[in-house]
């Protein structure tokens, strides 16, 4: 069966790993919405420990740390979002 990239992209677009699912890749699928999951977590920790407290700028390990691996997560995502949306238009591409 013929399957459309649009929709494997429109799919992981909205979640990442459904549009591998879509192309018939489903264990890669999976894969990738656990990554996703795990990925996307790591970026909430450090939220609520910069939050949670009144940091000192002066102080690195309270105010800057969090602040950088949150940004570095939060990069770190929006790459791997990325690269799944092109994966899943790859996969569906495969299969035509």
């Amino acid at each position: 069966m013929k399957k459309n990239p649009t929709i494997a992209v429109l799919l992981s677009l909205f979640v990442p790993g459904l549009g591998q699912i879509y192309g018939g890749q489903s264990t890669r699928g999976a894969a990738i919405l656990v990554a996703t999951i795990l990925i996307y977590n790591l970026n909430s920790i450090f939220i609520p420990v910069f939050i949670g407290v009144s940091p000192d700028p002066a102080i690195f390990w309270k105010h800057w740390l969090p602040r950088i691996l949150h940004d570095v997560s939060a990069f770190y995502a929006i790459i791997f979002w990325i690269w799944a949306i092109i994966d899943a238009y790859k996969v569906s591409k495969a299969k035509m």
